[in-house]
């Protein structure tokens, strides 16, 4: 019996008095494993490694919740960006288990004629063991010392672990007592338990001064009603006058007053099957993540256990393929969004050099894109990055009204500067031939639904999640109406898909005008550089657990993030047409994520429990979602 170099404790299995017997295989004990959390051997004790740890044995997407938090906030706190964006841990395979070490390989010895892997202690292999690497095993197919990791039984593995630790201190103190204790210091073993002490003290030292937990960081109402308020208000806000264009006056408030509604209402579905129960979240008193009721002991209690992420609704409702279904969904998302931010910036830089094509506008972001998303991808840009966002929808809505209020009408003067013809009449009351375009638009205004989950669990008081939800759509139709109205009145039929390009190109821009449009440069690249993170992980999910080391996981990473951005660029060359593709994302996404799924779930999960009234609005939801998707999208191509 020995303690190791990484505070393992060796133990040789053998008789009962502790004497190894000869072929016998060592066990390695954790001697961290202290608690009832504790990380697995060899791990970190921090948040960061315990995440990745817990993602190990949750099925795919597990990286979500935490990579798609990064767009909650308008700004990301440093301490917390390793977390959003680290990889996952390489390897869940039997093959990577047996690279990693063997407290991870398995519940049986090899097969006879397998290779025995190199047994490992710390970062190198154990140089005792060196001379077996490659040789074929004579071992027959036994159980060992250690046991089956399962997802399922993790607390009994740590339990046990516990009680092995417990055993080998007991066994040491008893040799200790029989030896004198000068030989005892003397000891190579004494050495390296001296040295685990002192390290894992610099580890308590280094958490204390870290501060506390990300778990036990939590956001006030006001700050949780601008997170959301951030999310929905993003550049879908410059497409709404072209909404008010393809709709007219009429059309357009009905699109923005029936889809906020509709959006609105499914984020409060959202809360309550977080919280676990149908009844409204003010209703409980306690926290779901720390209530004393069981969930289902009594009619205080919840009707089921609190679900913290968007997909883990989707497998409470539907299953593993329910969840499957909606996570790539959610991902085509991401990717889509990411197209459409190139074509933001291709249409901006355009509107600033008109002598170069836009195409070539967007080439030129795509490649400088890859550099903070592959080669700095650091704390401190991502939180600048992320707060560019949050600048500049305020610069946005605070613009065109206050154009629109010193400018007043100018559409008769561009469409004469731009030479348009038959631009008249410049405004409508009723388009009902543009209806499909205008509810695509808008429904790419209110997508945000996945980010949800992030800020209900971040609130200090989820019993305020209905009435935040409230004041944060309010507010965001509120500053819709301005963007809208301000702009369709200013630029009436002749308005560019992007109310910022038309703002450019209005006789009394001037310097103003050219800042804000090289804000929304910024923000489009911040938001490319953002969005890129959670979908590169959901791909890096997949394959990580076949790769045997954090290199190889770096390389994917790597390689992964380079892909995407080629395929986002294409799309966006393909289709560069800015309402196009929102009024598409618009169908085929969000109505699935914010309309039909949220609805589709509630009713699933909470059947019984809900009213006659709640059950027909669900289905009502369900089946119109289906329809505008499917109508929206053939005439969104068309």
């Amino acid at each position: 019996m020995s303690l190791s170099n990484n505070g393992t404790i060796e133990i040789a299995s053998g008789d009962s008095t502790g004497t190894p017997t000869e072929g016998s295989p060592l066990l390695i004990v954790d001697s961290t494993t202290t608690s009832e959390n504790a990380s697995p051997a060899g791990s970190e004790t921090t948040a960061l490694a315990q995440t990745l740890w817990e993602e190990m044995n949750h099925p795919w997407p597990s990286t979500f919740q935490r990579s798609i938090s990064i767009l909650a906030s308008p700004g990301v706190p440093a301490k917390d960006a390793a977390l959003f964006t680290k990889s996952p841990e390489p390897g869940s395979t039997p093959l990577a288990f047996a690279h990693r070490d063997n407290l991870r390989r398995g519940f049986y010895t090899p097969n006879q004629g397998t290779v025995i892997p190199p047994f490992r202690t710390g970062e190198q292999g154990d140089a005792s063991h060196a001379g077996i690497m490659g040789t074929t095993s004579k071992l027959t197919k036994v159980k060992s010392l250690d046991f089956k990791l399962d997802p399922s039984n993790v607390r009994k593995v740590q339990v046990q672990q516990q009680k092995k630790v417990r055993e080998a201190q007991e066994y040491r103190a008893k040799i200790l007592k029989e030896h004198d204790a000068q030989d005892s210091v003397k000891s190579p073993g004494y050495g390296r338990e001296m040295a685990s002490t002192r390290m894992k003290k610099q580890q308590k030292q280094a958490a204390a001064v870290a501060g506390p937990d990300k778990h036990d960081a939590k956001a006030t109402f006001t700050q949780c009603a601008f997170n959301l308020c951030n999310i929905l208000m993003g550049v879908g806000l410059l497409g709404l006058p072209f909404v008010f264009k393809s709709a007219g006056w009429y059309g357009g408030s009905f699109c923005l007053v029936i889809f906020g509604f509709i959006t609105w209402r499914t984020s409060i579905l959202i809360g309550r099957e977080l919280n676990g129960d149908p009844r409204p979240s003010h209703y409980f008193d306690d926290s779901p993540f720390k209530s004393p009721l069981p969930p289902g002991s009594g009619p205080e209690a919840r009707m089921l256990p609190p679900i913290t992420s968007f997909p883990d609704i989707a497998r409470v409702a539907f299953g593993d393929a329910g969840c499957y279904v909606l996570a790539t969904i959610l991902y085509f998302e991401l990717f889509s969004c990411i197209c459409v931010f190139f074509v933001t910036i291709g249409d901006h830089l355009h509107q600033l050099f008109p002598t170069i094509p836009a195409s070539y506008h967007m080439a030129v972001v795509a490649a400088l894109s890859m550099i903070p998303t592959i080669l700095l991808r650091t704390p401190k840009l991502l939180s600048y990055l992320s707060m560019v966002g949050t600048v500049a929808t305020i610069a946005v809505v605070l613009s065109v009204f206050s154009a629109a209020l010193g400018e007043g009408e100018v559409a008769e003067t561009v469409a004469l500067a731009e030479g348009i013809q038959d631009a008249r009449p410049y405004h409508i009351g009723w388009r009902t031939e543009g209806l499909a375009l205008a509810f695509g638009l808008v429904a790419y205004c209110f997508s945000g639904h996945a980010i949800v989950p992030s800020i209900y669990t971040s609130m200090a008081k989820p019993q305020e999640f209905e009435r935040m939800v409230t004041v944060s759509f309010v507010t965001v139709i509120l500053a819709c109406f301005v963007v809208a109205m301000s702009g369709y009145y200013m630029f009436g039929s002749v308005v560019e898909d992007q109310v910022t390009l038309s703002l450019e190109q209005s006789a009394k821009g001037g310097i103003a005008m050219k800042l804000l449009t090289w804000l929304m440069i910024l923000t489009a690249f911040s938001k490319t550089t953002l969005t890129m993170f959670p979908l590169a992980l959901g791909i890096e999910e997949i394959v990580t657990p076949y790769l045997t080391s954090q290199r190889m996981v770096d390389a994917a990473d790597t390689s992964i993030k380079m892909v995407l951005t080629g395929l986002a660029l294409l799309v966006s060359l393909y289709v560069p047409s800015f309402s196009f593709l929102c009024a598409l994302v618009g169908m085929i996404c969000t109505m699935s994520v914010s309309v039909i799924f949220p609805a589709a779930a509630h009713l699933k999960m909470f059947g019984p429990r809900l009213t006659l009234t709640e059950k027909i609005l669900d289905s009502l939801f369900v089946f119109v979602g289906f329809v505008m998707a499917i109508v929206g999208t053939i005439v969104t191509l068309g």
